[in-house]
């Protein structure tokens, strides 16, 4: 009993933070009993109860006074997703507020009782010198600083902002220039610090040690504003701290667009497949910031495919790692590299989420929270070995570090050392060029993900434009209001929360294969418009069911897949008079390496591909071309004038496809008849949605479906946007690129 009381008080951190707390509640405590008025009295004491509880639960949680951490976790969603962690808490907090508020009531009732003349100054001066003893001593103005960011962030441009500031080439998303490299997996560990790796906890990650000694390892710092697991994930990802002043991770809830430069827009760039594994990434805003930063796919408890165990955070970190053996051997199929960020759980703090799926094979420990790092220890080294069975590992490089130090009791790692991170990679230490004479962070993160992988790339990071000899967590410290200023103007958000919301759909639309028509085949290997046989293989591999090619006629009169015969020529290094002819036309690859399709090779394609549809442009003439395809079924022709619909009508296909310029002239009335006719689909530019949202409800009334053009003509207005946003109005897009 007196080890798990001695268990809880040490989770507050300090010795000294307790004892603070007890003065802030005899400070109080004289002075509500100085106030005459029980309404009065009755509100302050409320208000000091409940300012008491927080602190409590911050210094619980953060081993710190109320500071920016706290305030990103305090929020419903941020309660919700660990609240199974905290029900015995929760109660004991709400017995200790009735018991202060009541004191603080019944306190100016016991002063009267005493007769002491003065007594009421003499409350209120012991009150002020205990707060001024608090204030003076204690780390209460420190810790609660930075929420002054919440106060001072200005609204402002983000290139105004980077230039005011001397951040002199910083790369955006849209300027960003990318080569691929190696494969990247990532293995973010819920709170293993340092100290589980030696001393008296070294027994319980025998795996991880032996990985330090073959593999590189260096020390990692925690640094300010990355304390947290969605803080470390934005700071790993983008190279700064997680400071969103007063929006905290609700700022990503509206966000489409971001001007902060991240290692998934350079991983996009050079067309890496990128997925994020978590037990819940629906917890603190999680999967908003994978969103916004371009992650194509996230695994968790939502989305995870056959049966699992889950705790009451999510899925369990055993399931976790099995989901991604699954994923590495569909991945590594692909023709594209992949990046896979793993994230743990089941080592959260206070005392871990105990698995007794692992009793027999790790022996038994000292605490639940104990065994759960052992068993970690143990699921990673039986990944890694999965890796290396797969024959991975040789082209894939694996980065293991905690996301932070473990919250709660501090004094558990006495004897251990200094309390940090760290890095464990089988990167080559050449390509990493990590400067070992200055003490690594977190926001040096991203810079040492892209090197080791060997992805050539124009990035600067926020550790870029820190000088050399100055401490990097000084530096942070002293400039939250300018990190501040930069993460809330470079995140692009709609204003209006209740009209601009994420869809409730997205989930759902973002796996729907019959929302997305491959756009000239998809893009491949960072080539558009390539409307060859490779991307209509890449594409199909990815999910795409529905494809778009386009097509034109050659000078002797035979239907080719080409967007306009200028860029053909550019891209196919023909110099010849346009158009050409058939056999000049396969006689030129497109970019030297991808293959041209005339008839006869798209019909083979889709002779091979029985579930596959053809969606037709550039071509009016739907009776001549559907008599030269092989399966008018599977046949849909976007048709750009009201002759061409009447012709397509009868030619037997899947469905015609009225264009814009039909489109525009269709009369809410008039729906009705297309639907009669046998009209199933329309396409528009996605610029057509916000001035004709009646007729495009009336359409989805009468189940025509409708796809939007123009996709990523924008550089903020990608798949993923229309996805978040428009496909409430809409069916679904022509994609350059997506994975289901």
């Amino acid at each position: 009993m007196i080890e798990r009381i001695t268990f809880f008080i040490d989770q507050f951190g300090d010795n000294y933070n307790l004892f603070y707390i007890l003065l802030f509640y005899t400070a109080f405590l004289f002075l509500n009993a100085s106030i005459s008025s029980k309404i009065v009295r009755s509100i302050t004491a409320i208000t000091t109860s409940l300012f008491l509880i927080l602190q409590l639960s911050s210094l619980y949680i953060t081993q710190t006074f109320i500071g920016y951490q706290f305030f990103v976790h305090f929020n419903v969603r941020g309660v919700q997703g660990f609240k199974g962690f905290f029900i015995a808490h929760i109660s004991l907090a709400v017995v200790l507020f009735i018991f202060s508020v009541y004191t603080y009531i019944q306190s100016n009732n016991w002063l009267r009782k005493l007769k002491i003349k003065y007594l009421k100054l003499y409350a209120i001066l012991l009150s002020i010198v205990l707060l001024f003893i608090v204030l003076n001593k204690s780390s209460f103005l420190t810790d609660s600083k930075p929420l002054l960011s919440i106060l001072k962030a200005r609204e402002s441009s983000f290139a105004e902002v980077m230039k005011k500031n001397d951040f002199q080439g910083y790369i955006t998303p849209d300027q960003t220039i990318a080569k691929q490299g190696k494969n990247i997996i990532i293995i973010s560990m819920e709170s293993l610090e340092m100290g589980f790796l030696k001393g008296k906890f070294a027994s319980l990650t025998p795996n991880l040690q032996r990985l330090m000694k073959y593999w590189n390892f260096y020390p990692v710092q925690q640094n300010f504003g990355s304390e947290w697991t969605s803080g470390s994930l934005y700071t790993y990802l983008t190279g700064f701290p997680a400071f969103f002043g007063g929006h905290a991770n609700e700022i990503f809830e509206t966000a489409y667009k971001s001007d902060i430069n991240s290692i998934t827009y350079a991983l996009e760039k050079a067309d890496y497949t990128m997925t994020y594994m978590n037990g819940d990434a629906n917890h603190s805003g999680v999967k908003e910031i994978l969103n916004t930063l371009n992650i194509d796919k996230v695994i968790d408890r939502q989305n995870s495919e056959g049966n699992h165990t889950f705790s009451f955070y999510g899925l369990r970190d055993k399931d976790l790692f099995d989901l991604a053996k699954n994923e590495v051997k569909e991945l590594k199929q692909e023709e594209e590299p992949f990046a896979l960020i793993i994230s743990t759980t089941d080592t959260h703090f206070p005392n871990g989420i105990y698995d007794d799926r692992f009793e027999g094979i790790i022996g038994e420990k000292d605490s639940e929270l104990e065994f759960m790092v052992a068993a970690l220890d143990y699921m990673i080294a039986e990944f890694i070995d999965f890796l290396e069975e797969e024959g991975v590992l040789e082209n894939t490089v694996v980065y293991l570090f905690p996301d932070h130090l473990k919250m709660g009791n501090p004094r558990m790692f006495n004897g251990t050392g200094k309390r940090e991170l760290y890095l464990i990679t089988n990167a080559s230490k050449r390509k990493l060029k990590i400067d070992t004479t200055n003490e690594l962070y977190q926001i040096d993160l991203p810079r040492i993900i892209l090197n080791g992988a060997e992805v050539e790339n124009n990035l600067k990071f926020l550790s870029d434009y820190i000088p050399h000899d100055e401490d990097k967590n000084e530096y942070l410290k002293r400039n939250v209001d300018l990190i501040t200023q930069i993460n809330t103007n470079g995140i692009y958000r709609y204003g209006d929360k209740s009209t601009h919301k994420i869809s409730e759909r997205y989930e759902e639309y973002k796996k729907d294969t019959m929302r997305f028509i491959a756009h000239a085949g998809g893009k491949i290997n960072g080539y558009f418009y390539t409307n060859s046989k490779e991307a209509l293989d890449q594409s199909y591999k990815k999910g795409f069911r529905m494809f778009e090619l386009d097509f034109l006629k050659t000078s002797d009169n035979k239907f080719v897949a080409a967007h306009d015969w200028e860029s053909w020529a550019k891209h196919a290094k023909y110099t010849g008079t346009i158009p050409p002819t058939h056999s000049e036309f396969l006689a030129h690859p497109i970019y030297d390496i991808f293959t041209p399709l005339d008839m006869d090779s798209v019909n083979l394609w889709f002779q091979n591909h029985p579930e596959a549809i053809l969606v037709s442009d550039k071509v009016n003439e739907p009776l001549a071309f559907s008599s030269l395809f092989i399966d008018r079924s599977r046949l849909i022709m976007e048709l750009f004038d009201s002759t061409s619909v009447s012709e397509g009508l009868k030619a037997g296909l899947l469905s015609v496809m009225p264009s814009q310029t039909v489109v525009q002239n269709l009369k809410l009335e008039d729906v009705i008849k297309w639907k009669q006719a046998g009209i199933r689909y329309a396409a528009v530019s996605r610029k057509f949605i916000l001035s004709n949202e009646k007729l495009l409800e009336e359409l989805r009334k009468n189940e025509i479906k409708v796809y939007v053009y123009n996709v990523n003509q924008e550089y903020d207005k990608d798949e993923d946007f229309v996805a978040k946003f428009e496909l409430d109005y809409v069916f679904g897009m022509y994609a350059d690129k997506w994975s289901f």
